[in-house]
């Protein structure tokens, strides 16, 4: 069995884990050692200390989120904000559940149709809204 291995190790085939294993740690080994004194000598220093009740004025969310933003922006109580949100998402929940008609087209369905349209433009319109103000 030795035979073959050697045989092996002849073609040019190294195994895994002895040999890239311990390339691969003493690479890292060597990195920390430098990088940890370097950070120890050389710490970053901040400009100001963060204060986590206070948010810039100019800190925006992503896009998808400047609708909820907005509402609560809009709203003059953060509780009630949030659950002005809750409500709708709940309502956007359940209602596949209110329109039961027996017609599955979107033409066919007033109700929903209606709402549908309303809750994305009302989205776009306060999406729209929340990036210009």
């Amino acid at each position: 069995m030795a035979k073959k291995k050697k045989e092996k190790y002849e073609k040019g085939a190294v195994p895994f884990i002895p040999v890239h294993i311990l390339k691969e740690a003493a690479a890292a080994y060597i990195f920390l050692g430098i990088l940890i004194p370097l950070s120890i000598l050389y710490p970053f220093e901040a400009m100001e200390p963060a204060n986590p009740f206070v948010t810039p004025e100019h800190i925006k969310p992503e896009w998808y989120f400047l609708a909820a933003y907005q509402i609560l922006r809009l709203v003059p109580s953060k509780a009630l904000g949030l659950t002005v949100q809750a409500i709708i998402i709940f309502a956007i929940i359940l209602l596949p559940f209110w329109d039961r008609g027996p017609e599955r087209p979107f033409r066919k369905r007033p109700l929903y149709a209606a709402i549908a349209i309303l809750s994305v433009a009302a989205y776009i319109a306060l999406t729209v809204w929340g990036m210009y103000s």
